[in-house]
């Protein structure tokens, strides 16, 4: 499932047309049936605070997806988000210029934040010991470091 964000401001922002209730009830709703759900989830997005992020691992906490993917926010030409950032991205102008994890425009925290996330995250999904202290040490760091984009 791409529920992309548990921050209702980060999916308006990306023009998803999903509500967070939506994500939350789609799981439910296949967990009933015997499903398996994964989430695949983005970080990063331009406007997305520490807050937001903390919704996003609240709402995988309290769905159980089965397994998630994750990645950093990657503009795609001909959007909204790739118009914004264009004059930021020089050689990487495609996300199959980069990794899942690695960002390609400045944005509020460090790509090294964003794969110590990612690992958390899993780590947690799959029931093994996420190092959250490690991903706080690095969002306190990359937030005095980057500057925050204010468009969401």
């Amino acid at each position: 499932m791409g529920a992309e964000s548990g921050s209702q401001k980060v999916l308006d922002a990306m023009d998803k047309g999903t509500r967070v209730a939506h994500i939350y009830e789609a799981r439910a709703n296949l967990r009933r049936h015997g499903i398996r759900a994964c989430f695949f989830l983005q970080f990063g997005y331009p406007g997305e605070t520490w807050r937001d992020i903390e919704h996003t691992i609240q709402m995988v906490r309290e769905t159980g997806p089965d397994d998630i993917g994750v990645s950093v926010s990657y503009p795609l030409p001909g959007t909204k988000f790739y118009e914004r950032v264009a004059a930021e991205l020089g050689e990487k102008r495609n996300w199959s210029d980069s990794d899942d994890l690695e960002m390609m425009f400045r944005g509020a925290y460090s790509t090294e934040f964003y794969r110590e996330l990612a690992g958390a995250l899993h780590e947690e999904v799959r029931g093994g010991n996420p190092r959250w202290d490690r991903v706080r040490e690095l969002e306190k760091a990359s937030a005095r470091s980057a500057l925050p984009w204010t468009s969401c």
